[in-house]
């Protein structure tokens, strides 16, 4: 029996109608319980920015979790560098939009979407067990208010993984195609678009009570942190942008080496 032939790659109508549907969901259902799932997700992966970005310059991870209030904090020794620690201070937001800009690169190219859905599975389960414990510290004061998080956040975070990585892999495993490709690239998309709404969020409430990314930043280079957000703001629509873009040229290189049929004289 032959194999069944691969799908082709989704079209520029279809990818371009899944973006402008993730960019009107979230703006219309950025607090709902729609995109609840999706924001935990991206939430951790800022905290998987932080962690990888505080592992790679060679400090020690303690823990990674994120709270029921779509907030999260990674504890991480400190490095002793002024440099290394704005690196990890930036590590999250720009993680979390390269990552999203990254998948989206990716899912322009899948044909099932099944080996996508397996590395999301993959990272989440790694992300669980390298840094992810069961009783985190507590964080107390103001870092509690402002985050809501709690000391019993390692448990949350496991079970939102647990959960998580079950659908991704049902999905993966027993899924149509449709279902597969539909589920990563809405992924991909609310992925660049949410991290882009966390940011804007820091012009909210996030520069002003002193635990944000962009006031550790601040703290650490005498710059304002609303400079620090708006920095951030830039690098995320040019990573999306050069995502997009890569999509975009990879459908042009496909048409232009596609054959023409015809007629031949004899």
């Amino acid at each position: 029996m032959r194999p069944l032939p691969e799908p082709p790659p989704l079209s520029t109508r279809a990818l371009i109608a899944c973006l402008v549907l993730a960019a009107a969901a979230s703006v219309f259902l950025w607090q709902t319980v729609w995109l609840y799932p999706l924001r935990l997700l991206v939430t951790l992966m800022h905290e998987s920015g932080h962690a990888l970005t505080a592992w790679a310059l060679g400090s020690h991870v303690s823990s990674v979790t994120i709270s029921p209030a779509t907030g999260g904090l990674t504890y991480h020794s400190i490095t002793g560098s002024r440099w290394k620690e704005m690196l990890i201070a930036s590590g999250g937001y720009v993680g979390s939009s390269v990552a999203g800009a990254l998948l989206l690169v990716a899912a322009g190219r899948m044909r099932s979407g099944r080996l996508l859905l397996w590395g999301l599975v993959a990272w989440m389960v790694g992300v669980a067990v390298l840094w992810v414990p069961l009783l985190p510290p507590d964080p107390g004061g103001t870092y509690a208010h402002y985050t809501g998080s709690s000391s019993s956040d390692g448990l949350f975070t496991l079970g939102f993984i647990a959960g998580m990585a079950a659908l991704l892999g049902l999905i993966a495993w027993k899924g149509p195609v449709w279902l597969r490709r539909g589920v990563v690239l809405w992924i991909a998309a609310l992925s660049c678009l949410l991290a882009l709404q966390d940011i804007k969020g820091l012009f909210g409430i996030g520069l002003e009570v002193g635990v944000s990314d962009a006031h550790a930043m601040a703290e650490l280079t005498w710059l304002p942190a609303p400079f620090w957000a708006a920095v951030w703001m830039v690098l995320s629509l040019v990573a999306m942008g050069l995502g997009l873009r890569s999509i975009l040229r990879r459908r042009e290189r496909v048409r232009a080496r596609m054959p023409f049929g015809g007629l031949s004289g004899g």
